[in-house]
Order: structure tokens, then sequence, then C-alpha cells
């Protein structure tokens, strides 16, 4: 009985460090959305990296990438956008790699 208890504490801790490490996640990224938004092209690149690197989720890629060509890292930008090897499937990444090469 102990063991089943164990194990339902140690479940329910999990969800709630998810839970917990998903709410991080997104008040960065509404942190990257307002920097964005106030012209902070460099505090949303740092922030947006960091989110990307958790997650390497497509749309915190993409993310990061159009920080980096609002701060005008097209190079980084683009390589960002090549290396995932999306910008093979998805339009939005491909129009914002061939934007990064004008």
């Amino acid at each position: 009985k102990l063991s089943i208890l164990n194990s339902k504490l140690n479940n329910r801790r999990e969800i709630c460090i998810q839970t917990m490490r998903e709410e991080e996640i997104e008040r960065l990224r509404g942190v990257v959305r307002d920097c964005v938004s106030k012209h902070l092209y460099s505090s949303a690149i740092f922030f947006a990296d960091k989110v990307a690197a958790i997650t390497s989720d497509p749309a915190d890629i993409y993310m990061q990438a159009q920080a980096l060509y609002l701060g005008r890292h097209y190079r980084r930008a683009f390589h960002l956008l090549n290396a995932s090897q999306i910008v093979l499937r998805d339009l939005r990444f491909r129009y914002l790699a061939a934007k990064c090469l004008e």
C-alpha cells in the first residue's frame, strides 16, 4: 500500500513540475513577444534562444528566427531556418528564409 501511495505522489509531483515548466516557458514566450513589440530585438533574440533551446518546438524556432531577422542578423536567421529542416515543409519558414537572402 505504501508503494502505491509513493507512486501516486511521484506522478502528481511530475505533473506539477511539468505544469510549472510549461507556465515558465509560456511566460518566456510572452517576454519575447513583449521585447519584439518594444523593438528590443537583442533581448528578444536572447530570450527566444532560451525558449527554442528548451523546447525545440518548430514554433519557437520560428520565433527565434524572426527575432534574429528583426534584429538584422540575417545570416544567423537563415542558418537557423535551414538547420531545422522544417524549411522544406513549412511555407512560413521558407518565406522568412527567402527574406533573409534579400
